[in-house]
């Protein structure tokens, strides 16, 4: 099954139609929100997102991880290759107890078990895959976009999820009034070695104030099979402080008992262009 849907991924994002959606003028990042950005880098650039997360269980875990790196790379004007490179992580747990929380700037809840006591080592690799521009005809200032990739199990146990894991998303923003725009993204993600898919949810409203600051308000659902779901809220600020630099701030906290209680986290992206072989 893991095979099939490896090729399946690889297909989808060979016979989806180009346009060129790029964020050519300023850097726009998938962080911090959870909701990626349906832009794509220019071609033959080289962008890194960065940044660092503290997260409170409501079992009273502690939980850090940095530096939560996603490397985005311009294949063509519609076309690029994504990925999280693992991260090091540091977990205190009081005592064994059920994980469920964030774990990575690219959360998945799951209901693992975590041993009590002082915990670190590196996370696994996320969403290795391709970001697909989407060109759609029905709605004006629409941008959309397909994601494909997978996450490959090469961290530490404790933070390491069971066996290869297939993603699919697709995220969207459209403004909507003035300096007002909404977004989202909806995914799917086959965990627990095959046995169970996650849907996650995502909706998020932006406020824009001049060209290179904004605030946003982000609701994050998870919902897993043969699992609770697990619902949060999220708020967040982004900087530009040029065109190929940006720095961020954000925090949230759970809905429900089995989303972490509270986090927060800073981010520094920036961004290459122009280079040799791609360009």
């Amino acid at each position: 099954m893991k095979t099939h849907a490896v090729i399946l991924l690889i297909y989808i994002s060979c016979i989806l139609p180009s346009v060129a959606l790029t964020s050519a003028d300023d850097i726009d990042t998938n962080r911090p929100s959870f909701t990626d950005s349906p832009l794509v880098v220019p071609q033959a650039s080289l962008e890194l997102e960065n940044g660092t997360m503290y997260q409170h269980s409501q079992h009273g875990k502690n939980y850090v991880d940095i530096p939560e790196n996603e490397i985005r790379l311009g294949l063509t004007n519609s076309t690029e290759f994504q990925m999280f490179t693992p991260s090091w992580a540091f977990l205190n747990s009081p005592q064994s107890s059920s994980s469920v929380g964030l774990a990575t700037s690219r959360p998945s809840f799951t209901n693992s078990q975590t041993p009590g006591g002082f915990q670190t080592g590196i996370t696994d690799l996320y969403e290795v895959g391709i970001k697909q521009a989407i060109k759609q005809p029905l709605f004006k200032d629409l941008n959309l976009a397909f994601i494909g990739g997978v996450n490959a199990p090469v961290g530490k146990q404790v933070f390491s999820s069971t066996g290869v894991q297939p993603v699919l998303r697709a995220p969207w923003s459209k403004p909507v009034y003035g300096s007002w725009s909404v977004s989202g993204m909806q995914s799917l993600i086959v965990i627990n070695s095959g046995r169970d898919v996650q849907w996650q949810n995502f909706w998020l409203i932006n406020k824009s104030f001049g060209s290179r600051t904004s605030i946003f308000i982000e609701y994050a659902g998870f919902i897993t099979h043969h699992n609770s779901a697990s619902n949060i809220i999220h708020f967040g600020i982004v900087r530009k402080l040029n065109a190929h630099n940006q720095i961020d701030l954000h925090f949230g906290f759970g809905l429900d008992k089995t989303a972490p209680a509270t986090f927060v986290g800073t981010g520094y992206s920036f961004r290459f262009d122009h280079l040799p072989l791609l360009d």
